[in-house]
């Protein structure tokens, strides 16, 4: 079939950037197009090197161009389209490099046998992980559900299984340090942002930052101080020669205070507020990057300020809110700017620019990598919070806050599934906070008259309580320890306890003066509550070492006439 009887099949509501190859799903009609380079591709086909394009085919990736292009029309972000592309296309070279036969009425069969060929990278080669292959079955399973309107995911009819991702909850020491290290960065953040002011931009080489730990950053803003190419030691001329030739060339990039040469500066104060931004209740990298200086307004709200976007000539919905604090740290930004940019009053709010010294040509769900920011942590020894970090904090240091996960849904612009299964971190600070609220609520638990706490409202002996024991009536602490509400509290302040109460028993057994040779005498109760006590101790120090030492150092003090506060008075009456 001629070229110009094919189907167009890019995609002309995507924008691309100055070096990007438009996407174009020509190249899987062909065989063997799928493993070329996407640079190369379209040059192949012109050749002819691919051959004939397989007519079978051209249904099938129509279909697959039309999903995609309604998933583009309900604003799917562009990099999930990409991920999708890439994906199918690892599909059509399996296919290619198996010679097998993909069409309208094939594909799901041979999707399936493609995601057999994923289990077996997985187990035989493993050059995949499991949870790598379940992403790419689930991404291309979602187009062909697409394309046949399926009512069930396709991936469920295969043999890949969701690995299971347990997460680990998160210690005291560990969540402080998460936090602490978030606010260094904050902090680290403004020092940029205090350092880097259009005076400093356009002044002179390096720029001195000093951070409030003590380290100065050195910024040369791009101009390397160490010449690339070190001078042979065996010519003394050369390092004269190059010594005169590194201070001309960075005389020269001093002096040319243009976008060129101050483009890591600015790019470097702009992330710093870009992260700044970010650090907001609700705003996120995507929102962040695609504002535009009139696109937004402020209007003032009860805990700061709303940014609004502007939509069909009246101000559109709330896009974020931002603290009343940060407005000054904002608006001396948006001066910065206005001076840095004074030809681009209507551009990006953050308008990275190219090694050139013009914006670079980015899209609403293209980031950056902020790699200057992060040689900066490395440099001020901050540790770098990536934007899924910082808004991850962010979502969990909220939701320990309200203990409301509704409210810190609708705070963050994410439904209360997303929230739960995505962001929220298992802490377990907040779950000894709930812990300890619920058996306030509901632990019946109460001040007993024996040794530890009573966990009912009425006295209930004992299975198989001996016969000399004190019968149990809310009144004779002995009767406690023969109660089945009697309970004993994990602590050496209860070891404690109930040593004295055995001290106190023991002198009470010795005011009886009965003769241990006198067999005929009934058990006395003081015997019974005594070797009660014995056998609780005996199973306190058998069961840890640690509560072994409660009980040897309860000993220990009964030794030196210390005895626990609730019958003190009472042994030292005798």
């Amino acid at each position: 079939m001629p070229e110009h009887h094919l189907p167009d099949l890019t995609f002309p509501d995507l924008t691309y950037g100055s070096r990007e190859v438009q996407r174009d799903l020509l190249r899987w009609i062909y065989s063997g197009g799928a493993g070329l380079h996407i640079k190369k591709v379209n040059a192949s086909i012109k050749k002819g090197t691919l051959g004939q394009p397989l007519t079978e085919r051209i249904e099938l990736v129509r279909k697959i161009h039309e999903a995609l292009s309604n998933a583009i029309a309900r604003g799917v972000q562009r990099k999930t389209i990409f991920t999708q592309i890439e994906v199918l296309n690892n599909l059509f070279k399996w296919a290619d490099e198996t010679n097998v036969e993909v069409s309208l009425d094939s594909i799901e069969k041979e999707y399936r046998s493609w995601t057999d060929s994923l289990i077996h990278r997985v187990r035989i080669v493993r050059n995949l992980s499991a949870g790598s292959a379940y992403d790419f079955g689930s991404v291309a399973g979602w187009v062909i559900d697409r394309i046949f309107d399926r009512a069930t995911a396709i991936v469920r009819s295969t043999r890949l299984k969701k690995p299971k991702r347990p997460t680990r909850a998160v210690g005291l020491q560990a969540e402080k340090q998460n936090l602490e290290r978030t606010f260094a960065f904050g902090r680290f953040l403004l020092d940029l942002s205090d350092g880097l002011g259009v005076d400093k931009i356009w002044g002179t080489l390096p720029v001195l930052i000093p951070l409030r730990s003590g380290v100065v950053l050195e910024e040369w803003s791009g101009y390397s101080r160490v010449p690339r190419k070190l001078p042979n030691p065996k010519y003394p001329s050369q390092t004269s020669y190059h010594a005169k030739q590194s201070t001309l060339k960075r005389m020269r990039w001093e002096a040319e205070k243009t976008l060129r040469t101050r483009a890591p500066l600015i790019n470097l104060r702009i992330q710093a507020e870009m992260f700044m931004l970010m650090g907001q209740p609700g705003v996120n990298l995507a929102q962040v990057i695609k504002l535009r200086m009139d696109q937004w307004r402020y209007k003032p709200s009860t805990n700061g300020y709303e940014i609004r976007t502007y939509k069909n000539r009246r101000w559109g919905p709330v896009v974020f809110e931002i603290h009343s604090a940060y407005r000054p740290i904002f608006e001396r930004y948006l001066q910065w700017r206005e001076a840095i940019f004074p030809d681009d009053p209507n551009g990006l709010l953050f308008p990275l620019l190219g090694k050139v010294g013009a914006p670079t040509t980015r899209h609403s769900d293209s980031p950056s990598g902020f790699h200057k920011l992060k040689r900066a942590c490395a440099q001020g020894g901050i540790v770098y919070i990536p934007p899924t970090a910082l808004r991850s904090t962010n979502v969990n240091w909220m939701l320990r806050r309200t203990q409301d996960p509704s409210l810190t849904a609708e705070e963050k612009q994410h439904s209360v599934k997303t929230l739960l299964n995505v962001y929220e971190k298992p802490s377990l600070h907040r779950a000894q906070g709930q812990i300890k609220k619920f058996w306030a609520k509901h632990d019946p638990s109460k001040a007993a008259a024996g040794p530890g706490l009573c966990h009912g409202g009425f006295a209930a002996p004992i299975n198989d309580i001996p016969a000399a024991a004190p019968v149990p009536n809310c009144l004779t602490p002995a009767g406690c320890l023969f109660c089945t509400n009697q309970r004993d509290i994990d602590s050496q302040d209860h070891v404690w306890s109930l040593v004295s109460f055995r001290e106190l028993r023991s002198f009470e057994l010795s005011r009886q003066g009965a003769s241990d040779s006198d067999k005929s005498r009934q058990e006395h109760p003081a015997e019974v509550v005594i070797a009660r006590v014995n056998a609780k101790l005996d199973y306190i120090s058998a069961s840890s070492p640690r509560r072994d030492e409660w009980v040897k150092e309860a000993f220990l003090r009964m030794t030196e006439g210390r005895y626990h506060p609730s019958w003190g008075p009472l042994i030292e009456s005798f």
